[in-house]
């Protein structure tokens, strides 16, 4: 690890996740200050239910005034037609608890936690309470999001391809880019899972709002604080492979249905790509190398930097290894094996604890319940610790072979289904596990780690994915109900609480390299990430859902989903006109261009929200 990697690791270790949770705060509070202001909180019911009030009818023990059909209870489990927001604007409503109840599109279709029932229905009229115990836990599962992801998804991702002996330009494209894009794919992939009747709105919300946000927001800070030429060939490369992703998803979007042959389409296309960074960057070394020289130089990062604008843009999006605990230097006989286990379980560093500041020690208290269970069922292989034995812990990895699957079955609730009826899914696992912990328990010792033990990489990439699914499906499940309560659209939630929230993290990291000295690095993961998370973001998920609505998914089109898809477009063409017709140079004014278009987006979506801006679609 070079010494620029040791220091920018360091920097972002902490700050990262921080950044993201100040940002998504600062998120809310803008949205809702705006919703206040344009007055979409006028609704009778966003509070509390209205006192029965005149002629009602009973079915399901839901009350009602009037005689309007749509109203109807009976129809509510039948018509596809009534959203779970509709009580806005259905003043015969009298009871919101039993609307929710007995409305097909408030049920959830993934997740554990029915969020809209918690509000209306678990604390009766103390809305706003549920609404802030809600905003809480949002938070603390976006954090649970985030450390999972850098903290045992990537060092899993980086072990696997180096066992599987990737070549760095195949891993970048593919295992490392996915390791940073995890938290946006599985965000679109949880938003599709559970969207009702076509109304994908906060997955495109969550990958447009995103797209435009780093290839305006980052690639403008960049830009302004450390200009730059950009080289040409990557530059071009996948500026308009994500400007040739992002109008086929336009062109998906206005037919408003989406195959299965168009959705693996998106895949192919990904796969596609990354034959042309191979291949190209294969031709290109191939070309300017000359027999005499076959001695490898180390370049001072000056030179380093110039040198890395000439890899493939996804090879160097930012990826954290982090560790577990490592026991003392100092160890004496109290040292127990025992106690290096709970040192390997400790959700505080106390190594560093009284260097940190306030706000950083409320965080580690904060984060210390979900890192405790990451770390008790999620194995951590590291090869960057410094350590021969790659952070093994015979007690704790030998715990994971139970733990790990079993949380897996439970998770994804395949745990859940009997055995011919009787025995449970999670009682087979559990026993297979217990067998298979002991088993490696028995033959593997506390100080040497043993010759499999890279296979627990991949046992901790399978349960990283299922802990980070289950929170993506729980995160846009609060969403939703946010969009309920307060009347926003999906795609309104998409393009600002999720996209602001899974984006941050690339403006830190972005940032921090420009000032590094590194602006190029910077820039390339302004377009190569966002292209990885829209062809799979978009691939998998519809590609999951095509195949279970047996070949076609019809989709819901809104006016906020064309404007996100007509600045995305528009970033990206502007973007291919100037920065050639400027010598490819990363100036100040470009960067300042990019703010105002930005600026200009939200301002043209929140108008398109709030109906100032309407059109039929």
């Amino acid at each position: 690890m070079t010494a620029f990697s040791q220091h920018f690791k360091m920097s972002q270790q902490h700050y990262r996740t921080l950044s993201r949770l100040s940002v998504v705060v600062a998120s809310g509070v803008v949205v809702l200050l705006c919703n206040r202001i344009v007055g979409l909180f006028d609704s009778p019911h966003t509070w509390a239910g209205m006192s029965p009030n005149g002629q009602s009818h009973t079915a399901r023990g839901l009350k009602w005034i009037g005689e309007d059909p749509l109203l109807k209870p009976h129809n509510l489990r039948d018509d596809s037609n009534v959203e779970c927001r509709d009580f806005h604007t259905m003043p015969n409503v009298t009871d919101i608890c039993k609307f929710v109840n007995a409305t097909d599109d408030c049920q959830i279709g993934e997740g554990f936690i029915d969020y809209t029932v918690f509000v209306y229905c678990t604390l009766g009229n103390l809305v706003p309470l549920a609404l802030v115990i809600l905003f809480m836990w949002w938070l603390f599962l976006f954090i649970c999001l985030a450390v999972t992801a850098d903290d045992f998804f990537c060092p899993s991702l980086t072990v696997i391809s180096k066992t599987l002996r990737l070549s760095h330009n195949v891993a970048g494209v593919t295992f490392l880019a996915f390791g940073n894009g995890a938290p946006d794919i599985f965000s679109a992939i949880a938003a599709i899972g559970s969207a009702k009747n076509g109304d994908a709105g906060m997955a495109v919300g969550a990958l447009f709002g995103a797209g435009v946000f780093v290839t305006t927001v980052v690639a403008g800070v960049i830009a302004v604080v450390c200009p730059f030429d950009a080289m040409q060939r990557p530059f071009l490369r996948d500026v308009i492979f994500y400007l040739a992703a992002a109008f086929w998803t336009f062109y998906i979007l206005w037919k408003k249905t989406i195959t299965k042959f168009e959705a693996l389409g998106f895949i192919g296309l990904y796969v596609f790509y990354v034959l042309v960074v191979v291949i190209g960057r294969y031709i290109y070394q191939r070309e300017r190398q000359r027999p005499e020289e076959q001695t490898i130089i180390v370049a001072p990062p000056s030179e380093k930097s110039s040198a890395l604008e000439r890899s493939p843009l996804l090879e160097h999006a930012q990826v954290e290894n982090y560790t577990l605990p490592k026991k003392s230097s100092s160890e004496g006989e109290d040292n127990s094996t025992f106690m290096e286990f709970l040192e390997a379980v400790n959700p505080i560093d106390i190594e560093n604890w009284p260097d940190k500041r306030f706000y950083s020690k409320g965080y580690e208290i904060f984060k210390c319940p979900i890192l405790l269970l990451l770390k008790l069922t999620i194995p951590v292989v590291d090869y960057d610790c410094g350590d021969d034995n790659h952070n093994w812990n015979r007690h704790l990895n030998s715990l994971h072979c139970l733990t790990g699957p079993v949380f897996g079955v439970l998770a994804t609730k395949v745990g859940f289904m009997k055995l011919g009826g009787v025995f449970p899914m999670w009682g087979l696992v559990m026993v297979v596990g217990a067998v298979l912990s002991l088993t490696v328990f028995c033959v593997t010792g506390n100080d040497n780690k043993p010759r499999f033990h890279a296979v627990f990489a991949y046992l901790g990439f399978v349960v990283a994915v299922v802990w980070i699914y289950s929170v993506a499906n729980e995160i846009v499940n609060i969403l939703q109900t946010f969009g309920i309560v307060f009347n926003i659209s999906n795609a309104i939630l998409g393009l600002t609480f999720l996209a602001w929230g899974n984006s941050v993290g690339d403006l830190i990291a972005d940032f921090a390299m420009a000032r590094q000295g590194y602006p190029r690095m910077g820039i390339s993961a302004c377009f190569g990430g966002p292209l990885f998370n829209m062809l799979l973001g978009i691939g998998i998920p519809f590609t999951i859902g095509t195949f279970k609505r047996g070949g076609n998914y019809e989709l819901r089109l809104t006016l906020v989903e064309l404007i996100l898809a007509g600045f995305l477009c528009l970033s990206l063409v502007s973007s291919l006109i100037i920065v050639p017709l400027s010598k490819f140079r990363m100036s100040r004014p470009y960067g300042i261009f990019l703010f105002i278009l930005y600026g200009v987006f939200i301002v043209v979506a929140m108008l398109a929200e709030t109906n100032v801006i309407h059109a039929n679609v």
